[in-house]
């Protein structure tokens, strides 16, 4: 069987192709803004699939499409994304169309959640019973492995710690999704921004500032090629981002009482700096049994969402034959 998985990202598509041993045979990307219609992307995506049916020809296909934001997993539809410029993100029936143009049923979820899945099969190899899996970008996602199988919820909602509260829900900053309190507004890459140039404000002089003043647009490794140059500034950006983080992750051990914990994308590179602070939130919990023996860990895998869509798309079609 040869699985397909589709990661949907604010910047770019990738696809990545995989057997059932988890070879990867083939991987390509498009630009994300490549169209601005829905229909139209959704052709290209249904070329990508049809050309492989062609190549693959005789083996079974199946197919998993990781998209941003609120979906309903269990009818393939995407409800509702701010990020996507296409005329028509909300109820979107991404499954229904790229059935109607390839003849495959695609399963098709939050793109965090899918990660999640890739994490599981990649990183951990499947062990562990319970696993949280943080994503760290520009927002926060998160997905859930419980009793070993893929969590998605009742509604397909599971999993959304960015959107968890750690702060006062009418002074906090706003977060994207319109909400003040939330944790992505806090250790997202956009909350990160935001206490970056309070910072450089606060200290014009630092090796922070130089560095911020010095690019065009705003990235996130300015802040780690700061702290590397033991920036105070910066490393009390990391430290913050750290705390914060280690809030949300706390509320989540102390609810679902997972075996493990594992961070992943963009932001997750700078946890030398952020996880001594993160650990020590974690230590100082009052309720010690769930956090005695919780497994702390960082993905490695940068296209942990692209690689578990297609491992999920194949495990799930074994499930169903």
């Amino acid at each position: 069987m040869i699985g397909i998985g589709i990661d949907i990202g604010g910047t770019f598509v990738k696809f990545f192709v995989l057997n059932e041993k988890g070879d990867i045979l083939r991987t390509s990307r498009i630009e994300t803004a490549c169209t601005p219609k829905a229909e139209e992307f959704i052709d290209k995506l249904a070329l990508f699939i049809n050309n492989l049916k062609k190549e693959y020809a005789g083996q079974p296909v199946a197919v998993a499409v990781g998209a941003p934001g609120d979906v309903d997993n269990q009818n393939g539809i995407l409800r509702y994304n701010p990020n996507l410029k296409f005329a028509n993100t909300t109820d979107w029936p991404i499954a229904k169309q790229l059935y109607e143009k390839t003849g495959i049923l695609p399963r098709v979820a939050n793109d965090a959640t899918l990660a999640a899945w890739g994490v599981y099969e990649t990183d951990l190899h499947r062990q562990g019973t319970n696993v949280l899996v943080v994503t760290l970008g520009t927002g926060v996602g998160g997905g859930l492995i419980i009793n070993q199988e893929l969590y998605q919820g009742s509604n397909g909602s599971a999993g959304e710690i960015g959107h968890t509260k750690i702060a006062d829900l009418t002074t906090a900053p706003l977060c994207g999704c319109g909400a003040r309190g939330c944790l992505e507004a806090f250790v997202g890459t956009i909350g990160i921004k935001r206490r970056v140039l309070e910072a450089v404000k606060e200290h014009p002089q630092s090796e922070l500032a130089k560095l911020v003043h010095k690019t065009k647009d705003f990235k996130i490794e300015v802040v780690f090629q700061a702290a590397q140059k033991s920036c105070p500034a910066a490393l009390k950006i990391w430290e913050d981002t750290g705390y914060y983080l280690g809030i949300g992750i706390a509320n989540w051990v102390l609810t679902l009482d997972v075996d493990t914990v594992v961070l992943a994308g963009g932001v997750s590179g700078a946890s030398p700096y952020f996880m001594p602070a993160l650990i020590r939130v974690l230590e100082n919990q009052q309720i010690k049994t769930p956090f005695k023996r919780l497994k702390l860990l960082v993905s490695k895998n940068p296209n942990v969402g692209g690689i578990g869509a297609a491992l999920y798309a194949i495990h799930h079609a074994k499930k169903l034959s």
